[in-house]
């Protein structure tokens, strides 16, 4: 197999880029109005200087059926203009940059009032909240929602959008058996539960034009205690249709924060994806990016040589050392300085714990110790 070059320029998900490098949706909560605060475009600006060749922002809430605060990134009407500072200063630096479309549903951290949505009524293993579940119109005017949210990210120069359906949230929960008891079109069998995902991909495709990149990240196992949840073979038949249906890029992703593995393992576990990101790149023609537990170059090189993955995609490295790709680049190959605490996961803003007082630390803790409680 022909070596990609994982520094050297590609097609990835119908995106042009300069590398294979992807920096993954990561939850910032703080936002302004819920557009983007200079200190998150001063963020993403460094980001960009460290040379990463796209970066997918999230999670950008949009559904008047969610519940958000002022603090989490929105995409809507109001917002355009915020995010097109963030998309230029991108474009300057000659990177790529993807909005990330979420509905948090019932995995909130607040008691919010008001109904909280999902596919069906259950009670929230992580938040505790009872879900009241969508009725169909609510659906069919959650999928026009998605399409306006897209139409939004493209009027504000993103280069595509990426649906979020892993980890416990909205779409993660219409793919779960677990959560999603419906009789209707949208529950049952595995091809009814996507058959959301399937109409939101052509409300987007429809809205603003077929060529318009749509990406997903999708669990390729919720690793439910149980084994009830999505699971490999699930992941691969959701997949395959997406792929038919022309979803442009798949970021393989696992976990929930409910499960036996978190979406943020801790640094026991390296390229924790990768033999499921490895099947359905075997499978499929659409662009596979693998995420989680990536810290050593030459390890990525190698997944990314020897296989049909894609692109690589990484989060907390970037937290710690906003410049990675740019120092692997400048040839000191040595790994990543993150070691997966999970103390960067912060409600004052993503930073790595390393950086921060020791009063700040302590209050940190706790927090650590939830998201590894399941590692």
């Amino acid at each position: 197999m022909n070596s990609k070059e994982a520094f050297k320029p590609a097609l990835i998900g119908g995106i042009e880029l300069k590398n294979r490098f992807v920096r993954s949706a990561t939850s910032d909560p703080i936002a302004e109005n819920n557009a983007p605060s200079q200190e998150i475009i001063n963020k993403y600006e460094k980001l960009c200087e460290g040379e990463l060749g796209l970066i997918i922002m999230g999670y950008l809430v949009f559904s008047k059926t969610d519940h958000y605060s002022e603090k989490d990134l929105s995409m809507n009407n109001d917002t355009i203009s915020g995010f097109k500072k963030v998309t230029d200063m991108a474009h300057n630096y000659g990177t790529k940059i993807v909005a990330q479309l979420n509905h948090n549903s019932t995995q909130l951290f607040f008691k919010p009032e008001g109904n909280v949505y999902g596919p069906s009524e259950y009670t929230d293993p992580v938040s505790g909240i009872m879900a009241t579940a969508f009725s169909k119109e609510q659906i069919h005017e959650l999928i026009k929602e998605y399409g306006q949210a897209a139409a939004c990210a493209k009027d504000a120069g993103f280069d595509g959008v990426q649906l979020h359906a892993a980890h416990g949230y909205m779409l993660n929960k219409f793919l779960s058996p677990v959560f999603n008891k419906r009789t209707d079109e949208y529950g049952g069998d595995l091809e009814r539960r996507m058959q959301i995902v399937i109409d939101i991909l052509r409300e987007i495709k429809n809205v603003c034009g077929s060529d318009f990149p749509v990406g997903i990240k999708l669990n390729s196992s919720d690793f439910d205690s149980e084994d009830k949840g999505v699971n490999e073979a699930d992941f691969l038949v959701i997949s395959e249709n997406l792929s038919l249906k022309g979803i442009n890029s798949i970021e393989v992703s696992g976990g929930t924060l409910a499960g036996v593995y978190s979406f943020s393992r801790a640094k026991k576990h390296s390229a924790y994806h990768f033999a499921s990101a490895k099947r359905l790149s075997e499978i499929i023609t659409t662009s596979v990016i693998l995420v989680g537990g990536l810290r050593d170059v030459d390890e990525i090189e190698t997944i990314l040589n020897d296989t049909n993955i894609a692109a690589v995609s990484l989060s907390r490295p970037l937290i710690r050392e906003l410049d990675l790709v740019k120092r692997w680049m400048n040839g000191d190959r040595s790994k990543a300085k993150c070691v997966a605490c999970n103390g960067c996961f912060n409600h004052k803003g993503v930073q790595c714990f390393f950086t921060l007082s020791k009063e700040e630390q302590d209050v940190q803790r706790p927090v650590m110790k939830m998201m590894q409680s399941n590692n």
